[in-house]
């Protein structure tokens, strides 16, 4: 029997902290406590992919890095860049290293052409990104990044910025892509996908005998929308598998979430894969895996990317899985879309960024870095297609 069981942490606060797509607040998705019947198998496939491959197997099919740049992917042409213009990014909380890189990235390609960036950390207080939405409107830039805040985050910002005339890059946000929130939005699906993407690969590699504990919380978006995408498709993919979630307090975590990790595996002995929404309980996971003595029954499964969990990988220590979309493309891909708007070039409601399974055999492909940026000439690909080559 599929069982689903939520264990509260107390207190859990809505904090602007993401992965690289995460947003404090709700998503289209909400929060589940129980795991509903979502899309076929063949859907979370259809999900923006890393590479191509000629099987069927899921884990196969992402573990093989795409060649080509986002907009290249979605059919996108090359175009020249208006010369000139301000970008303002309300980023997401530069305390987390993800979005300080995804912000890093996003200025480089402002910088490539030849464009002002300014940026607002939008994580340093619950007020913050409504604060960094009026700083973005009277420091009247041409284009406005909306970095992984979302509506829920500031709905009167994203208000006072269409009063304004001022057109709108959503980010990872998980809002609508219907032309009502922003200009286009990137990666809108992205967390959705990514949950199910890791439900497929897990219900592969353990064929079909999976009895997984998911480690989620609450006050971050992307990651209620990662839990809802891998619960709905586990259901699908692996209906004889158990399913636990143990929701735990972000902001208590490193203090609070080994322990309650110990008892679960205290009161179920079974469990043999353990799933973090991002990487950072699945570190914790790891740590309390092998501290238990159970590496050899256990694997953990993570999602971002973050250098220290590749590590883990590099090592075999516990870590099977990491799921990831490319760090420097992403955020070149959201300046490609404000650089459209600006030079008057149509975009698409919704440009989704690829995904990319890390595995014990491809990890080393990473290099000193262990970071997966996307195709070795992001650079070039984009400066071509602005004319800037």
């Amino acid at each position: 029997m599929r069982k689903v069981q939520r264990l509260l942490g107390a207190g859990v606060i809505c904090v602007a902290i993401i992965s690289v797509f995460a947003a404090c607040g709700s998503s289209d998705d909400g929060d589940s406590g129980t795991a509903s019947t979502g899309a076929t198998t063949s859907a979370s496939t259809s999900a923006s992919s890393g590479g191509e491959s000629t099987d069927n197997s899921v884990i196969s099919k992402y573990s093989t890095p795409g060649t080509e740049i986002a907009p290249k992917v979605a059919g996108l042409k090359p175009f020249k860049a208006k010369e000139g213009a301000s970008i303002y990014n309300i980023a997401c909380a530069l305390s987390i290293e993800a979005c300080q890189a995804t912000a890093n990235g996003m200025k480089e390609a402002s910088q490539a052409l030849g464009y002002k960036y300014e940026q607002c950390d939008s994580g340093s207080s619950p007020e913050a990104p409504g604060q960094c939405f009026t700083n973005a409107i009277n420091a009247k830039p041409d284009v406005i990044i909306a970095q992984a805040v979302g509506l829920n985050q500031a709905a009167d910002g994203y208000a006072a910025a269409r009063k304004a005339g001022i057109p709108i890059v959503a980010f990872g946000t998980g809002d609508k892509a219907d032309g009502t929130v922003a200009n286009i939005q990137i990666a809108d699906q992205l967390c959705h996908d990514q949950g199910k993407i890791l439900a497929d690969a897990i219900a592969e590699d353990s064929d079909g005998k999976a009895n997984v504990l998911f480690l989620g919380d609450t006050a971050i978006a992307c990651d209620v929308s990662r839990t809802k995408g891998f619960e709905d498709q586990l259901k699908q993919a692996c209906p004889d598998c158990d399913y636990n979630k143990l929701i735990f307090d972000l902001n208590t975590m490193q203090q609070s979430l080994p322990p309650q990790l110990q008892a679960e595996l205290n009161k179920n002995p079974n469990i043999n894969w353990i799933v973090g929404a991002n990487d950072a309980p699945a570190a914790v996971a790891v740590t309390q895996v092998m501290q238990a003595g159970k590496q050899d029954q256990i694997s953990v499964a993570g999602m971002d990317g973050q250098p220290s969990n590749v590590t883990f990988m590099l090592k075999k220590q516990v870590q099977k899985f990491d799921l990831t979309n490319p760090f420097a493309d992403a955020p070149w891909s959201a300046v490609d879309a404000a650089a459209r708007i600006y030079s008057g070039e149509e975009v698409p409601k919704s440009l989704q960024s690829p995904n990319y399974l890390l595995t014990w055999d491809n990890v080393k492909s990473l290099g000193p870095s262990k970071t997966y940026n996307g195709p070795d000439d992001y650079q070039e690909q984009y400066k071509a297609m602005w004319g800037k080559s």
